[in-house]
């Protein structure tokens, strides 16, 4: 998923599409220089090692006079015995997960396919009779865009949204030929070989969807696949061993590990060590990537479901296969309890860090696939010292979420956002306050404003970043929020903010929760007499009325609610953006609540009742 080879090129270079001048301005800024620092700074050796490695390969390789792509192709065995039985299993699982309008969906997009059109992130390119693999248009798009293409993403649409081959035999002869002209047009060493067709991560993702594509066709003996199909997973397979990304990590090292073990699995005879390998990241990865609550540690929804799926088919896969997988098997269910929980109030994922919709399995299927293979949800606790932050303060006509951890691993910032102390609601199962989701990776204007304080369901301190972020994933000096204070109704935490500036503040925030609603108080503390606004961004299709004693939000459908606020000189309401799929932006109401440092500023919320706009605490009653 993520956009780029390795998070953190960003170090060494700054967009695909801007112009030089902007790309040298970025450096010169002298404001940026900590960005570079800090990032740097927190950085494992590995890491630095990887940047410079790939950079080193990428400028040599293309320029010796050696056919690294003969060389590949002449360690493939002449007689291959692809065995695809437990994947084949495996992907009629998933695809029986899927509801029928998910299946439609893949059907249709492989239909436009056939035809040459072509969808990602939302936006399409019509490659007409042939694709062309460089296509000018991608190098207006994000990365992304090239890397699903030559992952064979499209691969998916036949294998989801078909159970037989048969089914989609006219527009399977389309994709067989495109896959032809895949393995033609992209040959290893070519240049930038290792940031197009070869970037390890997308060259994870192709070995995945040929295999499901190849025990797919093999359904049918008049689709059964050519012996260039099984060559190509191959050959795959084995440039991916040989570039396991160990320097970048997180997501980046699961997709490779799937990979791995799914070719293992199906040249079981010729290469078994694929497998091994595979097994063994996975099983690291269970011990460093996810944390005691079962949440990934990159603290995005939308990645624990990419990850989550991975160990739900590794798992399924090895198991039919006859291996043990106690710690796997630990993983992946108290990964699928951290889903449930997560996503209890809807059928989909909370849009917290980089999460869009439509990107990966809804949380809803996700489930459902664990289910179908025979694993079941571990019932996991939040509210542990060492999970991912996000506390959930239920009571009689909502829930609430309230992230109060840090915003991800020091060395892997690149999906972390300013969201400390932000919260998001449900009332009656309706979203109310929401999050800002991502409209692409690249490092405009957009992307800045997605991982800002400013887009989030918290204070901010004048107009300064509690972490300074830039480029595509660049991350300034750290701070973690701490829960201070705790009870069953209430919890309180805070987080300072200190720089060479001297812009030190501090924010702490109270959430308390009684059977009617909820109190949000706020109180930033500091040096500086600087104006402090607390921000509350609502789903789209919210309606927001003023009236004398605060406001009325009336969402789509179920209850109104009244937002009151105290300890406030004025509070207002404007539009604000949200990105809840790639590459589309939708406008939101939000309300802005202004005040002053040192002084607490107190949010109540409730069911609006007809009889009065008054929040009744309940020792008020009676």
């Amino acid at each position: 998923m993520s956009e780029e080879s390795t998070d953190f090129e960003d170090m060494s270079e700054f967009s695909q599409s801007s112009a030089s001048e902007s790309r040298i301005s970025f450096f010169a800024n002298p404001n940026n220089w900590p960005l570079f620092y800090h990032t740097a700074r927190n950085m494992k050796t590995q890491q630095l090692a990887g940047i410079a490695e790939r950079k080193i390969r990428q400028a040599v390789v293309p320029r010796l006079p050696i056919d690294f792509d003969k060389r590949y192709e002449q360690q493939i065995p002449e007689n291959l015995s692809p065995h695809f039985g437990p994947i084949r299993e495996n992907s009629k699982k998933l695809r029986q997960s899927l509801s029928e309008t998910e299946r439609e969906e893949n059907r249709s997009l492989a239909a436009d396919a056939a035809d040459g059109r072509f969808t990602f992130l939302n936006r399409p390119i019509d490659f007409g009779d042939e694709i062309n693999w460089n296509h000018e248009k991608m190098d207006e798009y994000p990365l992304l865009w090239r890397l699903k293409l030559q992952s064979l993403e499209h691969l998916e649409w036949l294998f989801l949204g078909y159970d037989d081959p048969e089914d989609a035999r006219s527009l399977n002869h389309s994709f067989e030929r495109w896959f032809l002209s895949w393995s033609k047009e992209n040959p290893i060493g070519e240049e930038k070989y290792l940031r197009r067709s070869w970037i390890p991560h997308s060259v994870s993702l192709r070995v995945l969807n040929l295999c499901r594509y190849a025990a797919w066709c093999e359904k049918d003996e008049a689709s059964t696949p050519s012996t260039a199909l099984y060559r190509a997973i191959y050959k795959n397979a084995l440039f991916l061993e040989h570039h396991i990304e160990y320097e970048v990590g997180g997501n980046h090292l699961i997709e490779n590990a799937i990979a791995l073990i799914v070719a293992g699995v199906v040249f079981r005879q010729e290469r078994p060590e694929w497998k091994n390998i595979g097994l063994q990241i996975l099983e690291q990865a269970g011990n460093s990537q996810f944390l005691e609550d079962g949440g990934h540690f990159e603290r995005s929804p939308m990645y624990h479901v990419m990850v989550l799926q991975r160990y739900i088919t590794a798992s399924d896969i090895l198991r039919d296969s006859g291996h043990e997988l106690n710690r796997l098997h630990q993983v992946t269910q108290d990964a699928l309890g951290f889903l449930y929980k997560l996503s209890c109030s809807l059928d989909d994922i909370p849009l917290l860090n980089d999460s869009v919709y439509g990107e990966q399995l809804p949380a809803s299927t996700c489930l459902e696939y664990g289910h179908r293979c025979s694993f079941t949800p571990n019932s996991v606790d939040l509210d542990v010292p060492e999970g991912s932050g996000y506390r959930i303060l239920e009571n009689d006509i909502g829930t609430l979420i309230f992230d109060v951890g840090e915003i991800g691993p020091p060395h892997l910032p690149a999906h972390s956002h300013n969201d400390q102390l932000s919260i998001i609601l449900w009332v009656d199962d309706q979203p109310i306050l929401t999050d800002t989701g991502v409209y692409d990776y690249a490092p405009n204007a957009r992307r800045q404003y997605s991982r800002s304080v400013k887009a989030h369901n918290t204070a901010q301190f004048d107009t300064v970043e509690p972490i300074q972020t830039g480029g595509r994933y660049l991350m300034g000096k750290r701070n973690a929020p701490i829960v201070v204070d705790q009870d069953t109704t209430s919890i309180a935490a805070e987080f300072t903010r200190d720089d060479l500036l001297k812009k030190r503040y501090t924010h702490r925030r109270r959430i308390t929760t009684f059977n009617s609603g909820w109190e949000v108080s706020d109180i930033i503390s500091g040096d500086l007499r600087q104006p402090v606004t607390v921000r509350f961004h609502f789903a789209p299709g919210c309606e927001i009325e003023s009236h004398s004693q605060g406001f009325s939000i009336y969402p789509k459908t179920g209850s109104s609610i009244s937002f009151q606020f105290s300890g406030t000189e004025s509070a207002t309401v404007s539009q604000s953006r949200i990105f809840e799929y790639f590459g589309q932006e939708s406008q939101r109401p939000v309300i802005e609540a202004k005040g002053s440092i040192e002084n607490e500023i107190v949010t109540e919320i409730s069911i609006k009742s007809d009889e009065t706009e008054t929040f009744r605490k309940p020792e008020d009653i009676g």
